[in-house]
């Protein structure tokens, strides 16, 4: 069960460095452009790995794309539409709920694993999405210069999973109540 207030809180705080403050985690790549980290689908991966029940899971995952879908300024060449990046997150924390109980889930490298995973399809279904939507604006080169934007984007956020995980695992009883053995599947 998650604890709905504690959790959106942080996720607000989140949110809130992510769009202010995040950007001194941000470093540029040649010919790829700025890359930096996803705080939010560090929490969404999270709960994504603890909570005992999908569709809270899901709901929580959903909310944290469609406040980053609001607070998206830009998008694919100006124009941004609102629900790919939600729909992103709700796809990308319900194949991690789904597939978690195959990975040894307290351990470093399956969090990292799961949150690379997590970004992988969630900024990939919104690439996708936003590059449909902008029909005649977008070119093939556009496209894959912002899907490796994306995975470096992944690798970035897994690495910064593990110490995440490690904060996130210090107040997990205020912010979701973890499964006990499978109760978590469906």
């Amino acid at each position: 069960m998650i604890h709905w207030l504690p959790f959106i809180l942080l996720a607000c705080v989140l949110l809130l460095v992510q769009t202010t403050v995040g950007g001194v985690l941000v470093f540029t790549v040649k010919g790829v452009g700025g890359v930096g980290p996803d705080l939010l689908a560090i929490l969404a991966t999270f709960a994504a790995l603890w909570a005992r029940n999908w569709e809270e899971v899901m709901l929580a995952a959903w909310g944290m794309g469609f406040a980053l879908d609001l607070t998206s300024s830009g998008g694919m060449e100006g124009g941004t539409a609102l629900g790919p990046m939600s729909l992103g997150y709700a796809a990308a924390a319900g194949l991690v709920f789904r597939i978690r109980e195959a990975f040894f889930r307290d351990k470093p490298l399956p969090q990292a694993f799961f949150a690379m995973i997590f970004c992988i399809l969630a900024h990939g279904v919104y690439l996708s999405l936003q590059s449909l939507l902008a029909y005649h604006q977008t070119s093939w080169s556009q496209y894959g210069r912002r899907l490796l934007q994306a995975g470096l984007l992944a690798i970035y956020t897994g690495l910064l999973m593990v110490p995440g995980h490690w904060l996130l695992a210090k107040a997990q009883r205020w912010l979701v109540a973890s499964p006990v053995g499978r109760a978590g599947r469906l």
